[in-house]
């Protein structure tokens, strides 16, 4: 919840509005905008922003008028549609400058009342925001009236230790396949995948066969065969087959379920998923049918709902047809059955079950030659528009054709980045199966909470932060969370906490894992680094400083080597990992209550905002995320002190000089700092002045990777090409100063 939230959807209401044809809004538009006015009520109620919830009200009440046909004057609801969305962002700015609105809203909600007759008194009890409804179940997942024969039958007479192996085994090849089968989703070449997932399938169908469980058996026979076909290349890896590897893996975990109800002496309830709509669906596949469901009607949506019942939908749909004229939405209605406000609903239902199946997978190599192209097309306007001959140029009508492709190249830039943006959901789900795994191996009952999961971040950098993530949480599982007598003792739930937390933050994407374990041991830390040799003494360290130096090689502090972590070679290679990908990593931790994680990530490796600086006759790139300041030092701010080099005074605060010249061999213009430009920038919890000759300006460049023989330089992560046609490198301001410290 943000203003930076609200805004995202205004404006996306005002792009949608923008290209509509004619003045005609149909149903699947209208649901849209319903959509992402509920989206805009939410989130105006918790921010007390009034004067926006009651414009979306007032709007989200007209579009309901308009679909039921309530609204005659077709040009006067888009006028008022488009003043709306105006007025919205209007407001939306006005808070975000002073956090209220003084314009007033009344004038609109007049024009409000004017077309849809219900007075603005009336729209608490009218236009109450109605929480956002999960879709319906599509018809194979319908809860069966009557309780299947379930896959139980042959439990009788089987021997009991048997079928409890079989359960243990089973629920244990199910989330393997889970595992492997996102996975599989991302890399849908990668056959070594489909063959872990084949595997479990097999086995479930072998074990099932023997203990004549007859239905697991049938179930897992299908799934089997439909993988053995792309096994061998006779089906390719679609999101069908991926969809419903994922339901029969439901299905058949829900099965087992049953065997173990009935094991258990309990009633086993009907199963949810109709089994033989899956197994043809399967069939479907196999045959290379791939048809996308129907959206459902009104009526059916509203019986499940349980809003009206199936004869009444009979008698309706009766005189809908003698009719001829009335929808029966507007039967219903009149008879009193419903109210405008659910057939609303209902047709939002109906309008995202189309939406959904206009939805297209796309190629990821397709996606990534794309944004290296936008990438070149960046660069390529650049160059145009930093060229002499055009600069040179005093036509009016010119310059403005050059700003209108400027405007519409960096939208069209940060559109086809969004494109690769995936929900980090995947991730938190495979971390939250290895916390399972690892903390039954370990003998502790630890509890995931994911926070964040819609959180989007560049899918090239997915697999990149598994790795360090792993680590983190490897480390919180075994020496993070206590076991159960000791969190007991402490006065703690005996089931400890691992949350897992996702958010953007400054262009970044933050990443938090957290536990309610023990907490680090500060003393433990030091004796252990100076007995290492690390540091001499923990003078001038603050709890930050010395945290961090688990993240040096062989540093652990843990007083026993286990299969899952202890050997001091984890946390490294987890700040490797993270300096690799532009990051940051901080560590918080209270002993005896826990620790926490936090590390950031660029949201897109792609593209950078930097800001290009001169030093002599070359060019060099400064992230914007890491400037803290620009200044031109006076003379009395400059100091030379022995034992701590050159610093210059930066609001009361002593940081050290780094002079680019130096550390790069250059000849600068100047080699005094108050007749050149100091750059001050952020490392890792530090701070240093860069001495620079000239700030040439701000610009989005596109990151070009570096040659081998360049990659372990320090100081530098990267290269880019510039608007002038030359190649800028990109700082890396923590290594330049590891590079200015040897």
């Amino acid at each position: 919840m943000s203003y930076e939230k609200v805004l995202n959807v205004i404006d996306g209401m005002a792009s949608k509005f923008l290209f509509l044809e004619g003045r005609d809004i149909d149903i699947p538009t209208a649901g849209y905008f319903l959509n992402q006015l509920d989206l805009i009520i939410k989130d105006a109620e918790e921010l007390k922003m009034d004067p926006l919830c009651s414009v979306a009200k007032g709007l989200s009440r007209l579009l309901e008028k308009s679909i039921l046909g309530e609204i005659k004057d077709t040009g006067s609801m888009f006028t008022t549609l488009e003043k709306g969305i105006t007025t919205m962002q209007d407001v939306h700015k006005s808070f975000v400058k002073s956090g209220g609105y003084e314009g007033g809203v009344e004038s609109f909600m007049g024009s409000i009342y004017q077309l849809t007759g219900v007075p603005p008194m009336a729209e608490s009890t009218q236009s109450k925001h109605v929480p956002r409804e999960e879709p319906a179940k599509e018809p194979h997942q319908e809860v069966s009236a009557e309780p299947e024969k379930g896959p139980d039958k042959g439990i009788e007479g089987q021997d009991e230790s048997l079928l409890r192996d079989f359960i243990v085994e089973g629920l244990e090849y199910i989330n393997e396949i889970e595992v492997n089968i996102l996975n599989l989703e991302q890399d849908p070449e990668n056959k070594e995948y489909v063959n872990t997932i084949f595997r479990p399938f097999h086995s479930i169908k072998g074990v099932a066969s023997f203990l004549n469980l007859e239905k697991i058996r049938d179930l897992a026979h299908n799934l089997e065969n439909l993988l053995d076909k792309v096994r061998n290349n006779e089906l390719s890896v679609t999101p069908q087959v991926i969809d419903i590897i994922l339901d029969g893996a439901d299905a058949l975990k829900a099965m087992i379920g049953q065997v173990q109800d009935r094991l258990e002496g309990k009633t086993s309830a009907a199963l949810d998923i109709d089994v033989p709509a899956l197994e043809k669906r399967v069939k479907n596949i196999q045959e290379g049918k791939h048809e996308q469901p129907e959206p459902k009607k009104i009526g059916t949506i509203l019986v499940e709902d349980g809003l009206i019942s199936e004869d009444v939908l009979e008698e309706a749909l009766e005189v809908a047809k003698i009719s001829n004229e009335q929808r029966i939405g507007e039967v219903l209605i009149a008879e009193g059955k419903v109210t405008p406000k659910q057939v609303s609903q209902a047709l939002r239902k109906q309008t995202s079950q189309v939406v959904d199946t206009t939805s297209t997978r796309v190629d990821t190599r397709k996606l990534d030659d794309l944004i290296d192209m936008v990438g070149e097309l960046v660069i390529t306007q650049s160059m145009i528009r930093q060229n002499p001959i055009v600069q040179s140029n005093t036509d009016r009508k010119f310059f403005r054709d050059i700003s209108q492709l400027s405007s519409i190249t960096s939208e069209l830039q940060r559109t086809s980045t969004s494109l690769r943006m995936i929900p980090i959901k995947q991730t938190f789900q495979r971390m939250s199966r290895l916390v399972r795994d690892l903390s039954k191996s370990a003998g502790k009952s630890v509890n995931v909470v994911t926070v964040g999961e819609d959180t989007e971040i560049d899918k090239n950098m997915v697999e990149e932060i598994y790795n360090p993530l792993v680590h983190l949480i490897r480390n919180a599982v075994d020496h993070g969370i206590e076991v159960a007598e000791e969190r007991i003792k402490a006065g703690k739930k005996e089931t400890g906490t691992i949350q897992l937390k996702a958010y953007h933050k400054g262009g970044n994407v933050m990443i938090e894992i957290s536990d309610d374990g023990k907490g680090l041991h500060k003393e433990k830390i030091l004796n252990k680094a100076i007995a290492n040799g690390v540091i001499d003494s923990a003078s001038g360290l603050s709890d930050q400083d010395i945290f961090r130096l688990i993240l040096l090689p062989g540093l652990s502090t843990a007083e026993k080597v286990t299969d899952v972590s202890g050997r001091g070679v984890g946390m490294d290679v987890v700040k490797q990992a993270v300096d690799k990908l532009r990051g940051k990593i901080e560590i918080n931790s209270h002993y005896g209550t826990g620790t926490t994680f936090v590390t950031s990530f660029p949201l897109t490796m792609a593209i950078i905002d930097g800001m290009i600086v001169r030093v002599g006759r070359e060019k060099y790139i400064v992230p914007t995320t890491a400037i803290r300041r620009l200044l031109r030092p006076d003379k009395e701010l400059y100091n030379s002190v022995i034992g701590r080099g050159e610093i210059i005074n930066v609001m009361g605060n002593l940081l050290p000089l780094v002079r680019l010249h130096d550390l790069f061999d250059i000849e600068p213009d100047s080699r005094n700092p108050w007749e050149a430009t100091v750059v001050v920038v952020d490392g890792e919890n530090r701070a240093k002045c860069l001495l620079v000759d000239e700030i040439i300006g701000q610009e989005e460049v596109v990151i070009k990777g570096l040659s081998e023989s360049l990659r372990k330089v320090k100081g530098v992560s990267g290269g880019a090409i510039l608007g002038d046609g030359n190649i800028g490198l990109i700082l890396d301001p923590e290594g330049l100063f590891e590079l200015s410290e040897m």
